[in-house]
């Protein structure tokens, strides 16, 4: 999404705080409202530094979801990890679901991006893309407990959980806290109901 690709440490220094800022803004007053004048003028330089490396605000955005989804990528591979029986992809997904949402929570900006892979067609892209890497991880780390006949459409499964998770953080931030606690709890139930369709033991089927 960069014009140009930093190779000096300050450049690298300067789209971090034109990101951090952006991030700031975004989070303080939504996306639409957010210009590229105001992010320059709050990150320390002159507009023309902003768009040395980004072209538009759309790029600063799509940046700004690029890292996020790295940072989701991450928590995946953390929760996917530890995975030794299948007890454990459940309390993975539980405890997937429930990061997922507190950093939604907790991240207003966040919320604004997700909204954004909405009504953009490149960001809507780019999210369906994460879905797959941080879908992949999860069914690489669970798929030995799925019957081998069975594993294209658990695989599919887990990507359509995946996807799906941020459309009930969205509800759920929607609606008072306590709504939005039982929408997550259905959300996690819906999801564990999915998985043991395909995995109903602790035992490694395809030992």
């Amino acid at each position: 999404m960069l014009r140009r690709i930093p190779k000096q440490e300050r450049s690298r220094e300067r789209i971090d705080e034109i990101l951090k800022v952006s991030m700031e803004l975004i989070g303080s007053k939504g996306i639409d409202a957010v210009t590229m004048k105001e992010i320059a003028a709050l990150s320390g330089g002159p507009i023309a530094s902003v768009y040395q490396y980004f072209p538009n605000k759309s790029a600063i955005v799509a940046t700004l979801y690029e890292r996020y989804s790295e940072e989701v990528k991450v928590f995946v591979e953390m929760c996917s990890s530890g995975i030794e029986t299948a007890d454990d992809a459940f309390a993975a997904v539980n405890r997937l679901i429930g990061i997922y949402y507190q950093n939604v929570k907790e991240r207003p900006a966040i919320l604004d991006l997700l909204n954004a892979t909405l009504a953009d067609k490149s960001l809507a892209l780019l999210d369906l893309g994460a879905s797959r890497v941080h879908s992949k991880i999860f069914a690489d780390a669970t798929i030995r407990f799925v019957a081998s006949d069975q594993a294209e459409a658990f695989r599919r499964k887990v990507f359509l959980m995946f996807h799906l998770a941020a459309a009930a953080v969205r509800l759920s931030l929607l609606v008072d806290d306590d709504e939005a606690e039982d929408i997550m709890a259905d959300f996690t139930s819906a999801s564990m109901t999915q998985m043991r369709y395909f995995i109903d033991s602790s035992e490694n089927v395809n030992a």
